[in-house]
């Protein structure tokens, strides 16, 4: 449901996530910043011993109820994770959405081995919602040499 502009930014966020397994090892999630009042859309972290720009993950929850997520940290969808998880994707129950969720593997993988955030600065586009789509779509475009022009015209058009 998430996806995130490839090129520089997203090479960018990879690295960071590796520099940050070369420092503390076990579990890499990179995480971005959203306002409070979207946290319950998305798996969230709660924040542990912060190191600038990584921090200890305390723990997880996907998709919690307005006003009690643990943080406005949410999982943006890269991952250095241990083998491990692969077995107890296996063994967990469906989750909210009545979904395999990768969040709840993490949890019970969070009980055995360490977690580690790292802030994303880009942007993630979540694609699981009609704007989200949308808007992808349209920043995708605008990031195109042969597309930007005529997408803004476009743009334009349906704006007037």
């Amino acid at each position: 449901d998430m996806i995130t502009a490839a090129g520089e930014r997203e090479s960018r966020c990879l690295a960071q996530c590796v520099e940050a397994y070369v420092k503390h090892g076990g579990n890499i999630i990179a995480v971005e910043e959203v306002s409070p009042a979207e946290t319950h859309q998305y798996g969230v972290v709660a924040v542990g011993q912060d190191f600038g720009h990584t921090f200890e993950i305390k723990g997880m929850v996907e998709k919690p109820p307005r006003g009690q997520a643990p943080s406005n940290l949410i999982i943006s969808g890269r991952y250095i994770l241990q083998p491990e998880i692969f077995s107890l994707l296996g063994s967990i129950p469906k989750g909210a959405g009545n979904e395999f969720q990768l969040t709840d593997g993490m949890i019970e993988l969070a009980k055995r081995q360490a977690f580690h955030g790292v802030r994303f600065d880009g942007r993630t586009y979540d694609c699981g919602s009609k704007l989200g789509f949308l808007t992808a779509n349209l920043a995708f475009g605008l990031q195109r040499e042969d597309l930007a022009g005529p997408l803004r015209q476009e743009i334009g058009k349906l704006l007037a």
